[in-house]
């Protein structure tokens, strides 16, 4: 039977052998073929880390950066949309208060009401039943949507644009009952995408819902353009 070696025996035969640790370490890194050495391999560990730090930063970047531009946009939609004001007036400032925040004029708003009021901008009545039909799996009445959507779905989500949408959020109006939907585009794929936080995404349809529910869709005041 063979003598079993122990740790302290292997210790001391690479203290004695210092080579042939090096020598292990690079057998066992798969397609080194022995071109780099043990303080090679750690220098290319040491750097993969960085660039792995270096993404993860930059990655945090963008998402405080996005979080930002929406806490604008929410807090600009409460200080002008709350004011007394008719529902023309309400959607020609939503258009305005995206384009100050969001840089876009992008968007679309559905409202679930046959009965249409003229001259909204870039606002459609329709019922709900056919505005799901129309969009199908792409809405999801509980929560917002955000992704990339492909020409036809941008037809259907934003059909007043002469352009095509690479992605967007569809925000569902939900005031005790659902109201209608928002569509916010961007002509970048990587605009709105399906990791990023939805907390005031969420907030903006919320609060519009409630205007559109409590204010437009049953006292509808004509004050103020």
């Amino acid at each position: 039977m063979s003598e079993k070696v122990t740790y302290t025996q292997i210790q001391n035969y690479l203290k004695e052998h210092p080579d042939d640790l090096e020598r292990l370490v690079l057998e066992a890194i798969p397609d080194t073929k022995g071109a780099v050495s043990l303080a090679g391999h750690k220098l290319q560990l040491v750097s993969e880390k960085l660039a792995l730090a270096e993404q993860q930063i930059h990655e945090f970047i963008d998402v405080s950066t996005q979080n930002q531009t929406l806490f604008q946009l929410c807090h600009q939609l409460v200080q002008q949309l709350q004011k007394p004001q008719s529902i023309q007036a309400a959607t020609a400032r939503l258009g305005e208060i995206l384009k100050a925040t969001l840089d876009t004029r992008d968007y679309h708003l559905f409202i679930f009401q046959d009965k249409a009021e003229p001259d909204c901008t870039a606002t459609s009545f329709v019922s709900q039943a056919n505005f799901q039909t129309a969009v199908g799996g792409l809405f999801n009445p509980d929560k917002p949507i955000l992704g990339v959507v492909r020409t036809e779905e941008s037809k259907c989500l934003f059909p007043d644009l002469d352009h095509d949408i690479s992605s967007c959020a569809i925000i569902p109006l939900v005031s005790e009952d659902l109201v209608g939907a928002l569509t916010i585009g961007s002509q970048d794929s990587n605009g709105f995408h399906r990791d990023q936080d939805t907390l005031f995404i969420q907030f903006i349809g919320d609060f519009l819902a409630g205007l559109i529910k409590h204010r437009f869709l049953i006292d509808d005041p004509k004050q103020g353009d």
